[in-house]
């Protein structure tokens, strides 16, 4: 027999959910009550606002992200080990709840203000973090020595938009993708020859 999950973990699934599938400003409370089986005025006595479902939702996407990148950052391996180990973990968050990383992706821009810049600023420390180890591969000759802000920029939006495309039920499973675009960052495209 399957566990229920509580309620409030019900309402940020199917709102991160409906958000994905419709966008922030198109989903109504009255949608977020329906698709957990609430009438609309019961959905507040669990979550204060539709905008407090957004956060929540963000906000735990964005300490999943930090929880997966921290220690391969802090680890001692080498640079491109842990850059590589980098794009695996930041793909497997987002293969583990799609919908939660389509609205951390896209619909954080529908935060207000003074929340919408502590997100930012989460995702500026974020990038940095990886940046870091751009710079060091780059610092240390194994990268080739480009603008290490684009750089940085064209791993993490390669790698962002994974939940447009991936079907757990496809014929590649999460670590398979995520090692094919560690492969293609690193390797690109590029035929080889023997």
């Amino acid at each position: 027999m399957t566990a229920v999950a509580p309620r409030r973990e019900q309402i940020l699934e199917a709102a991160a959910r409906l958000f994905r599938e419709r966008g922030f400003h198109a989903t109504s409370v009255r949608d977020i009550a329906d698709a957990v089986g609430l009438q609309g005025g019961s959905l507040y006595a669990h979550v204060q606002s539709k905008d407090e479902v957004l956060w929540e939702i963000v906000k735990e996407s964005a300490d999943r992200f930090f929880r997966a990148l921290r220690p391969v950052v802090a680890s001692d391996r080498d640079t491109l080990t842990k850059l590589r180990e980098a794009i695996l973990v930041h793909v497997n968050v987002i293969t583990e709840d799609l919908d939660a990383a389509a609205v951390y992706t896209t619909e954080w821009r529908h935060l207000p203000e003074p929340r919408r810049s502590e997100f930012a600023a989460w995702r500026d420390e974020y990038e940095q973090l990886f940046r870091s180890l751009v710079h060091q591969g780059m610092r240390e000759g194994h990268l080739s020595p480009v603008d290490e802000g684009y750089a940085t920029l064209f791993i993490l939006s390669a790698l962002n938009y994974v939940y447009l495309w991936f079907r757990p039920e496809g014929r590649m499973g999460s670590e398979a993708v995520a090692r094919m675009m560690a492969d293609f960052i690193f390797n690109g495209l590029r035929r080889r020859t023997t």
